[in-house]
């Protein structure tokens, strides 16, 4: 492609993993965004692209790191709206790929904080340099970029000849010229080298600050987990200890009443030892079969109540199941009532390219598909923590902490503490129970689980 009158052009390479796997033109690439050309390279998938500046010299002078997501036909995602230009005017200076420092865009080194997350940072590992290949690709012009010189640019000069007496004349001075050169070259390699040791630094930084993010969540996730089942524990032993004295509070009264039994018939034993034979065995047959009479009935007194218990609870659980499924209805009922609503309209503005864009505290700023925003609705605190990485009930205690970051404990007294405490700024970093107390109640609580074990 021959350019004319141009100092520069503009180009896009994707990469595949680490590696670049195809060039294009700006053109060629405005193409792909206004939905004419499919990449089926990669259909539901985001790929890794640069945006680049080339000079005349087939040199990189602008490069910003970007993401670009593709729907299941390998089409561009049409609310993608990153200004590659503007980030490549206004970002700060990275490594020099021949033409002295180029201006660089990354996640790492991004002037525009809100198109932070729309980039990426670029391998620094010399095995596999992104800038290497950068400037192999440019150099080899696969592209076929040719830039067309005026005729009088074309023309080379014939440079002076200088004679032997002049190069003896000014030898000190052309001296001094060239170690004025070389100490500015040097000057010049060693600030490119700076601050290609400060974007590799800033770059293993966040990648430091993602995996520890990761594992934050991860963290946070196994502590509500366990706290759920230490929960659920506690409150089965309660109902377990419950059962526990009910069912010996009843033994003890059967016991009892066995025990009077027993004893006012052998009260009446021992009153007739004086009669018959005959009176004796009678009286025995009848306190057996009367003791056999009393056992029965509490037996079947007590099976009666067991049945009713079961047959009590076999109810509430089928009442429970009709209300459960009552209220799936009236969800799915509102949710289809909420859709037909306004889906007309929510699909106009999705086609129109407009971002449904809401912030809150601990999650930032963050966009709403068209799809979740019923969810959204229905429970904006529930929506909030899952964008979060964290539960609702975690989201909502370090959301209170974080309108009013005072200690939750009590003194002797029963009277809020209320010292001020240092705000936790994200949810993930919020252990509910500790974030929220104070040094002392802190300590306090260690010594009661202490004294409880």
């Amino acid at each position: 492609m021959a350019i004319e009158n141009a100092d520069s052009v503009e180009a896009v390479v994707l990469f595949t993993g680490d590696v670049i796997t195809r060039e294009l033109l700006y053109p060629e690439f405005e193409a792909i965004l206004d939905g004419f050309v499919p990449v089926p390279d990669f259909k539901g998938a985001s790929a890794k692209a640069v945006y680049l500046i080339i000079n005349s010299n087939l040199k990189v002078t602008a490069a910003v790191f970007f993401l670009l997501d593709f729907d299941e036909r390998g089409m561009v995602d049409r609310r993608w709206n990153v200004p590659l230009q503007q980030l490549a005017e206004v970002s700060g200076r990275g490594p020099d790929l021949g033409a002295g420092p180029i201006r660089l865009a990354c996640y790492s080194q991004c002037a525009i904080a809100w198109h932070q997350k729309k980039l990426w940072d670029p391998q620094m590992d010399p095995a596999k340099s992104s800038f290497a290949q950068l400037k192999k690709s440019v150099e080899n012009n696969r592209m076929g970029v040719i830039f067309k010189k005026p005729a009088q640019e074309q023309l080379t000069a014939i440079p002076p000849v200088l004679t032997q007496p002049l190069v003896e004349q000014n030898s000190l001075e052309l001296q001094q010229k060239m170690h004025e050169f070389y100490a500015a070259e040097l000057r010049n390699q060693t600030e490119s080298l700076l601050k290609e040791q400060r974007l590799r630094i800033a770059t293993l930084h966040s990648k430091q600050q993602e995996t520890i993010q990761k594992l934050q969540h991860e963290h946070q996730a196994r502590l509500q987990a366990y706290q759920e089942k230490l929960k659920e524990l506690k409150a089965l032993n309660v109902d377990l200890e419950s059962r526990n004295r009910s069912l010996k509070e009843s033994f003890d009264v059967q016991a009892s009443k066995v025990e009077g039994m027993r004893e006012y018939f052998s009260h009446k034993l021992k009153a007739a030892q004086n009669d018959e034979n005959s009176q004796i065995q009678a009286l025995q047959e009848n306190f057996a079969v009367e003791l056999s009479l009393k056992l029965q009935t509490a037996t079947a007194e007590l099976r009666e109540m067991l049945d009713m218990r079961e047959v009590e609870l076999f109810y509430r659980h089928q009442n429970e199941t009709a209300l459960k499924e009552e209220i799936v209805k009236l969800k799915q009922d509102y949710q289809e009532l909420l859709n037909n609503s306004g889906e007309q309209v929510l699909a106009r503005l999705d086609k129109a390219g407009v971002n449904f864009v809401v912030y809150h505290p601990g999650a930032g700023q963050f966009t709403i598909p068209v799809t979740d925003l019923s969810l959204y609705l229905e429970n904006p605190t529930a929506y909030v923590a899952k964008n979060s990485g964290v539960g609702e009930r975690l989201y909502s205690n370090w959301y209170e902490h974080y309108q009013n970051p005072s200690c939750k404990g009590s003194d002797a007294n029963g009277h809020p503490c209320g010292k001020p405490l240092v705000r936790i700024g994200s949810p993930v970093e919020f252990h509910e129970g500790e974030s929220d107390r104070c040094e002392h109640h802190q300590v306090i609580s260690y010594k009661m689980v202490s004294e409880k074990r």
